[in-house]
């Protein structure tokens, strides 16, 4: 999507400046019309305030350049514990740790896998699960999260 291309290009600077890894964008319509959505992180969190900094800065420069023409809202936000597994950074962070990942096809006649996540390449991971090992191409994960247990 062109705008998502466009506002990680506007963002890339400030995040490297200030250390912020860009963890997804989202612009989609929800219930109170168009959201743009940036989930940012830093190694030792993100705080409010560097949410609300990050928010007018970029607020600031959609604007300026008119990336989006129509009625928005801008959300940064932490992407919580159960933030999405996109990239091999995300996944490397969690080998070893119980991971919940959903397909867009089955695979191994199952669309939802929970489990271990024991290895990761560029083109597959491996989730165990009861013994079994599961190889899910990227591909194809629709969704993938560190599993939280209490």
């Amino acid at each position: 999507m062109e705008i998502i291309e466009r506002v990680k290009e506007l963002a890339a600077n400030y995040l490297e400046k200030n250390g912020i890894e860009l963890i997804d964008v989202i612009y989609r319509r929800e219930q109170g019309g168009m959201t743009l959505r940036l989930l940012v992180d830093t190694p030792q969190g993100i705080s409010i305030a560097g949410c609300e900094a990050l928010n007018t800065y970029l607020g600031e420069l959609l604007d300026k350049e008119n990336v989006i023409e129509d009625h928005y809202l801008l959300e940064i936000s932490s992407p919580g514990l159960d933030r999405p597994l996109v990239s091999d950074k995300d996944f490397e962070r969690v080998v070893g740790e119980n991971v919940y990942v959903s397909t867009y096809e089955p695979i191994g006649s199952r669309r939802e896998h929970e489990g271990k996540l024991i290895g990761i390449n560029k083109d597959d991971i491996v989730v165990v699960s009861n013994g079994m090992s599961t190889v899910i191409p990227r591909q194809k994960i629709a969704k993938a999260k560190l599993k939280i247990e209490f």
